[in-house]
């Protein structure tokens, strides 16, 4: 071993660690590595800076872009929306489209736009149905990430990996070649979800749990039992009645604050307001009191308590908090007063006020200096409020999504994207070219502002790949990616190339545990490519199973945002992801040992 490949493996080793500890962040220690292939004379620093040039970066940030347009135009959220109408009450239908639309999705969709987008959907849906939303949030995530290898445009390591192989001198892949893979991966973790996922995963058939969906404020103003979610089912004797007519304001000292139809949320202002099956009402009061209702009038089902829009937007709306500042114009009035609901479209839910919170007659309780005031109402309201000059913000509302106003343009969005797609599926154009000219038509007709697509590059992920990079190069020049070869060759080789490429495809996964996707593909591609060529075999075949293994993190959250984001609303354990994701891995194994060979034959 020469002093060149003991230097590139002493950097491979020491940014490994550092990735796998996270002693420093994932983007400063790609940094530090490519400074440290200039510093040790590895690599020219014209090699070293080629990372940030690469077409897997510029692809990278376009397609973030792209991602983003079709998440503020709302096309991601229609599509979420229509499982609503597709799964119906069947809880089969629901596993099923809830893992292969995903998946489908997060081909041509950033994967954590999507699991961000189908979050709230699927816990609306989970909860209208008594499914446990255990049951339906990981295999969300884990089809997100099979998804990845659908399309070279469905993870940024697929975009490293073609970079990389087109630098080697081999052909690249097409932009659909991978789909066949992709296919087989959401398929079988579809069927796998179905028959054995759901028996591994936490929580029982028809427990909704109650507690743990509130927001920090509904927490801090103790609200569990003051604001609830009424569904009215087909039945419903209110089915066609007017609020002045269900009058649950006199029989039962219940408030209704909005009605959400057809997922639109309507304040209701107006008594003489026409009810419809299917409407969700947002109902103020006691707990005895909401059971004593629903009790009293079959057709009613209580949803349970609704919270921040991202996560639960049964109601399409949203808490926000304000504060009466010294001297305010609004001392000693109250919110009936200020007429802040016809003018303001928001509700007075709670005051907090020395230490504890005013809950009951919150509209007719004068304001004092140091309140706190809890207000709610739609998205679209909360976001155009403006609590000055009696109010200053304490919380504001959360950066929407999908604007209604923007909604118009989702077709535009969608056609921007497919055009981007068939550009590169042809070779009309590269990835990157067309993945820049989409993201500019997107700043161009309104969908994205430019601060905000700044803003939505991950700038992380560009400069870990960027840095990363040259690192494949170091380890293929300085010989180090042969030596690994040789050593894998010697050890799996005898074996032959399926189990080599099933070996490779392992060490991959697992890296891929706690190491960024990219990152992985930087590492391994040299080797794989290398290994191939030991083996005499179809270098694709090794760069494919390359992508899989580097997509797989199915065993711990920490390893990807995909996994990591449904932890908290499914309150999963570490070990409901070894459980689940392990079986995800034998399928994995499978598919790339079956499949693989068959479409780029040893």
């Amino acid at each position: 071993m020469t002093m060149e490949i003991g230097v590139v493996f002493a950097i491979l080793g020491t940014a490994m660690l550092l990735f796998i500890t996270g002693w420093i962040r994932a983007d400063i220690v790609a940094v530090l590595v490519l400074v440290s292939l200039a510093a040790t004379g590895v690599l020219e620093v014209e090699e070293v800076l080629l990372g940030f040039s690469s077409e897997a970066v510029i692809s990278i940030a376009g397609l973030l872009i792209l991602s983003a347009g079709l998440v503020r135009s709302g096309v991601v959220r229609w599509i979420a929306e229509r499982l609503n109408d597709i799964a119906g009450g069947s809880r089969k239908r629901l596993t099923w489209m809830s893992t292969l639309v995903p998946g489908v999705l997060s081909g041509f969709v950033s994967d954590i736009a999507t699991v961000s987008l189908f979050i709230p959907v699927v816990l609306r849906l989970a909860r209208k149905n008594d499914i446990h939303r255990s049951k339906l949030l990981l295999p969300i995530a884990m089809a997100a990430l099979a998804g990845g290898s659908l399309t070279i445009i469905g993870a940024s390591h697929n975009l490293v990996v073609n970079d990389l192989l087109r630098s080697s001198g081999q052909s690249a892949l097409g932009f659909f070649e991978i789909a066949p893979v992709g296919i087989a991966l959401i398929i079988s973790f579809a069927v796998y979800t179905l028959v054995i996922g759901q028996r591994l995963l936490p929580g029982e058939k028809g427990a909704v749990e109650s507690r743990g969906d509130h927001t920090d404020l509904m927490r801090t103003y103790h609200l569990e039992d003051r604001l609830w979610e009424v569904l009215l089912l087909n039945d419903s004797s209110w089915v066609g009645k007017t609020l002045q007519e269900i009058a649950i304001g006199n029989e039962h000292g219940l408030t209704v604050l909005s009605v959400v139809r057809h997922d639109e949320p309507h304040l209701v202002k107006r008594v003489d307001f026409v009810l419809e099956k299917d409407d969700m009402l947002l109902v103020g009061g006691r707990r005895t009191r909401v059971e004593k209702l629903v009790q009293e009038h079959p057709g009613l089902k209580v949803l349970g308590h609704p919270s921040e829009p991202e996560q639960f937007p049964s109601s399409s709306g949203e808490l926000i908090e304000v504060v009466v500042p010294p001297r305010s114009p609004v001392v000693g009035k109250t919110l009936t007063d200020l007429d802040l609901r016809r003018k303001t479209c928001l509700t007075g839910v709670a005051i907090w006020r020395a230490d504890s919170p005013i809950r009951t007659d919150v509209g007719t309780t004068p304001l004092q200096e140091g309140d706190a005031l809890l207000l709610y109402g739609p998205g679209d309201q909360t976001r155009s409020y403006d609590p000055r000059p009696g109010f200053l913000w304490l919380h504001e509302p959360h950066p929407q999504e999908a604007p209604r106003k923007l909604r118009h343009l989702g077709k535009w969005a969608a056609l921007i994207m497919a055009g981007v797609i068939a550009l590169a599926g042809f070779n009309l154009l590269p990835i990157a070219v067309a993945a820049l000219g989409g993201a500019a038509l997107m700043v161009l007709i309104g969908i994205l502002p430019l601060r905000l697509v700044y803003e939505h590059v991950e700038w992380r992920t560009i400069v870990l790949v960027g840095g990363m990079f040259p690192l494949g190069l170091a380890m293929e020049k300085s010989g180090a990616a042969g030596l690994v070869s040789s050593l894998i060759a010697d050890t799996l080789g005898t074996l032959g190339p399926h189990v080599t490429m099933i070996g490779i495809t392992l060490i991959a996964l697992l890296l891929t545990q706690s190491l960024h996707g990219a990152a992985v593909a930087v590492i391994m591609i040299p080797v794989a490519l290398d290994t191939a060529g030991l083996l005499g075999v179809e270098p694709k075949a090794f760069a494919v199973a390359v992508i899989v293994g580097a997509a797989a993190t199915y065993l711990l959250p920490e390893g990807h945002p995909a996994p990591l984001m449904v932890q908290g609303p499914g309150s999963y354990a570490t070990r409901d992801y070894l459980k689940f994701g392990t079986g995800l891995v034998v399928i994995t194994l499978a598919v790339v040992a079956v499949l693989v060979p068959l479409m780029w034959p040893f």
